[in-house]
């Protein structure tokens, strides 16, 4: 039996790459002869650097930044010699992992610290920069980011706004006076799986706000801040982006790099998977099935995380896909009728969560051994 392995982490529990090793122990455990092949992916998310590290030459730079309310912190992208290329991930300094739960608000978080980063690729003369979206504690359209880089949001008596979420409303004007002309040089793609527009009942307040932080009054702010900036955009830019497929990404940060820099958007298991090789490694062989896993699989996971991109992977090339994750909180049925083959949740309901976190490895490994006893001979 032959098999394509390509997890995302169990956040907070289990790397790709532990989960892909408890698989293996799983499958070994239930007496099944195999081989198989471990390609590390990213939606774009948490893990975009060490993805592209694994499969592309790269040096570490540093940079001295903020996190996402404003402290100072040292961070780091990734650079390609060969290409001219950033590679910077958004949770790197704009990311929930760099607060406490209590800190979490939205409405005062801003992508500031990540318009530093790119700042900085751009003075050293890179051409292309490529941005993992994804794991943000922010949802300021990508004012944050376009702050750092000299444009200014001003409101109704023309003074200068702060870069956060609650100044999205606020927003009457747009300055670029102070924007490098260095920035027209540089290409900009912006990587992530997420399909939501910028606002509405779809968009990044509504549906991802509350993890960061929002009540309900602040999710209705923001989206009405989002559909402001959107309207001042249209009028400053003649261009209208809030409806684009993915547009609502990381807190409306893609919105912001399309609107601001011109980014591409480029669907991130796609670009990742392309950069390990599994595209040319199906050329030349086959496989039975592919595993794929996730903490929990929810209907955001339907909307472009990574398994999404795995199971649209295995319908194209016609390999079963079999999902494993800690929680499912979605009907099997509704994931066999997008094409998986099966789907476990390995949590022991009769252990509170931390137990389940602390074990998961032992947990996945019996999950997948029980499943693939049913294939020994």
């Amino acid at each position: 039996m032959k098999l394509l392995l390509i997890p995302d982490k169990f956040k907070g529990s289990l790397t790709s790459e532990e989960v892909a090793k408890a698989f293996v122990a799983g499958i070994e455990k239930a007496g099944v002869k195999f081989t198989s092949h471990y390609f590390k992916a990213s939606d774009g998310g948490d893990g975009f650097m060490n993805a592209v590290a694994k499969y592309r030459p790269c040096i570490s730079v540093q940079v001295i930044s903020q996190n996402p309310l404003g402290k100072t912190i040292q961070s780091y992208y990734l650079y390609n010699q060969e290409s001219n290329s950033a590679f910077i991930e958004l949770a790197n300094a704009s990311g929930m992992a760099l607060l406490s739960v209590n800190e979490l608000n939205p409405m005062l978080t801003s992508t500031y610290g990540t318009g530093l980063q790119i700042k900085d690729a751009i003075e050293k003369g890179v051409k292309n920069i490529y941005m993992g979206l994804g794991g943000s504690a922010t949802n300021d359209g990508g004012i944050g980011i376009a702050s750092a880089l000299g444009f200014q949001l001003l409101d109704e008596k023309k003074e200068v706004l702060p870069a956060i979420g609650a100044s999205l409303s606020q927003i009457k004007f747009i300055s670029d006076k102070g924007v490098s002309d260095k920035i027209k040089s540089v290409n900009f793609y912006a990587i992530n799986d997420v399909t939501n527009p910028l606002f509405g009942f779809d968009g990044a307040a509504f549906v991802y706000a509350a993890q960061k932080g929002a009540t309900r009054e602040m999710i209705e702010e923001l989206d009405f801040g989002l559909k402001n900036l959107d309207a001042v955009v249209v009028d400053y830019f003649k261009g209208n982006n809030a409806a684009i497929s993915g547009s609502g990404a990381a807190g409306g940060v893609a919105y912001g790099l399309k609107t601001f820099l011109g980014a591409e958007f480029y669907r991130g298991v796609d670009f990742v998977l392309n950069l390990s090789g599994v595209n040319s490694l199906l050329k030349k062989e086959t496989f039975d099935f592919i595993i794929t896993g996730e903490g929990k699989i929810d209907k955001q996971t339907l909307q472009g995380k990574l398994i999404k991109g795995v199971l649209d992977l295995g319908l194209r090339e016609n390999i079963p896909v079999i999902t494993i994750c800690g929680k499912m909180d979605i009907q099997k049925e509704e994931l066999k009728k997008l094409g998986v083959f099966d789907a476990y949740e390995i949590q022991d309901n009769s252990k509170d969560l931390d137990y389940n976190m602390k074990y998961a490895a032992d947990l996945l490994t019996l999950k997948t051994a029980h499943f693939f006893s049913i294939f020994k001979k």
